[in-house]
């Protein structure tokens, strides 16, 4: 057995490893060294094994739960996993307590936006309904005059005229504030808006149903249709119609000289227009034509049919033509009313025109009209009654006597037709600056001594009571 001391030293250090691996009873035991391990290069060192109990052991002893650790696993070689020696701590408290604050705070942030969002749209709805409210009320009051003045208030209404129109003239007034309300009322009612012209008195507190009814046809009870000839004085007209019953003599007056008509040929007048003596503010300006009138139409209804039928005719045409002869528009219906006075027939207006126009260029020669027809005017206009005149007559004291007094009268002398207004703005051209008519005939001269000479022979062929000198005037 000497002879092997490889193998006896084996056992030997076999046998002291082993003693040294297990202590004899009673001794404390060592701790057992830990085998080297090789390891790839690249490779991840693994966690101590002995990590792990040690933790559990000292939490046993301790009594405290041990923390939970989270690893990576890497994959080494073929399919093998390691696990990673970076271990995930846990977060200190007051990061957390931070964290903890922001979700709270970001929580009650949303909380209040949220609120004012809801306080928002409440608060919009609110207001949308309160002026919805408003709004109802006051259309409502305005359809159906709840609370309205009654105070009369008188509105013109044109002929021919529209829902627009009728809408803007009761708007302008003030009977009514929301104009667009009032169409779209009239158009769903269906109203065929057949409005009659006239002047009209009428409540503020009307709703839309009365005011839409105010302006309509009555039953044709009371109705006259009154003619006004072309030629008729101012005077006469006035007499015609209050032999109908309709108005008075004194109210017509009044409205003549005195009513606001709302008509650019009334405003050129001025409010001066009496200081050239002339008789009636609105002589010539009365169209004469065929009117149907209420019987118990106001004087101001009846005037203003008139003048409106006058505004309708004398058209910016005719405007236009005054100022390229250089006449005022009244000079224009001046001569008109002479022309139709003067001619023996309307085919004689543009000659008899053409006379004055004639004398009108050449003022050092014929500085007078001499027409009768402006005597006789004014003579009626004092006496009431149609005059004959006589050679005394040439002499009557009056502005309207164009014998004595140079160029136009101070006014028209009656209500011309649209046939001499356009013979007054449209002469022909013609050398004539004499005329005298007989019957419905006229005739014309270039000089005076032609023109003696033709009424002389007028005059010879005539009985002396059956003379009419207006109806021969020497002009």
């Amino acid at each position: 057995m000497n002879g092997e001391p490889g193998k006896n030293e084996m056992n030997g250090e076999k046998k002291g490893a082993e003693s040294v691996g297990r202590p004899a009873a009673g001794q404390p035991r060592s701790p057992r060294p830990r085998r080297a391990v090789r390891r790839a290069p690249g490779e991840i060192s693994p966690a101590p094994a002995a990590d792990g109990p040690r933790s559990e052991g000292a939490a046993r002893r301790t009594g405290k739960k041990p923390e939970t650790a989270s690893a990576d696993t890497v994959k080494v070689g073929a399919g093998k996993t390691i696990v990673s020696d970076a271990v995930v701590r846990s977060e200190p408290e007051a990061d957390k307590k931070k964290k903890k604050a922001k979700e709270k705070e970001g929580s009650e942030g949303r909380h209040v936006s949220n609120i004012v969002k809801v306080i928002a749209y409440v608060t919009f709805v609110l207001v949308a309904s309160a002026l919805a409210s408003v709004f109802i009320i006051m259309g409502a009051n305005d359809v159906y005059a709840f609370v309205k003045s009654d105070e009369p208030v008188e509105v013109v209404i044109p002929e021919d005229a529209t829902l627009n129109d009728v809408t803007s003239i009761l708007a302008e007034n003030r009977i009514i504030k929301y104009p667009g309300l009032f169409k779209m009322y009239a158009r769903i009612k269906k109203d065929p808006c057949d409005f009659r012209p006239g002047t009209y008195t009428i409540s503020a507190s009307l709703g839309y149903k009365e005011l839409l009814s105010s302006f309509k046809p009555k039953t044709l009870s009371g109705v006259s249709w009154v003619t006004i000839p072309e030629g008729y004085t101012t005077d006469e007209i006035i007499d015609l119609l209050t032999e109908r019953g309709i108005g008075t003599r004194e109210k017509y007056i009044d409205v003549i000289n005195n009513y606001d008509f709302d008509y650019w040929f009334i405003d050129e007048l001025g409010d001066d227009w009496a200081s050239t003596g002339r008789f009636y503010r609105l002589d010539g300006y009365l169209f004469p034509d065929s009117y149907e009138f209420y019987n118990a139409s106001s004087e101001v209804t009846v005037i203003n049919r008139m003048l409106y039928r006058f505004s309708k005719i004398y058209t910016k045409e005719y405007r236009l033509g005054a100022e390229a002869i250089g006449m005022t528009n009244d000079d224009v219906i001046k001569l008109a009313s002479i022309i139709e006075k003067e001619a023996g027939a309307p085919s004689d207006f543009s000659i008899v025109s053409s006379v004055f126009h004639n004398r009108m260029n050449a003022p050092w020669d014929f500085p007078y009209f001499e027409s009768d027809a402006t005597i006789v005017y004014a003579i009626q206009h004092a006496t009431g009654r149609r005059p004959r005149l006589t050679g005394d007559d040439l002499n009557y004291d009056s502005p309207y006597n164009s014998y004595t007094h140079a160029g136009f009268p101070p006014g028209p002398i009656c209500s011309p037709s649209n046939s001499a207004i356009l013979a007054a703005l449209n002469p022909v051209d013609s050398g004539y600056y004499f005329f005298v008519s007989s019957g419905n005939r006229t005739y014309f001269s270039v000089t005076r001594a032609e023109h003696d000479a033709k009424v002389a022979e007028i005059r010879a062929g005539m009985e002396e009571d059956q003379y009419a000198p207006e109806e021969v005037p020497e002009n």
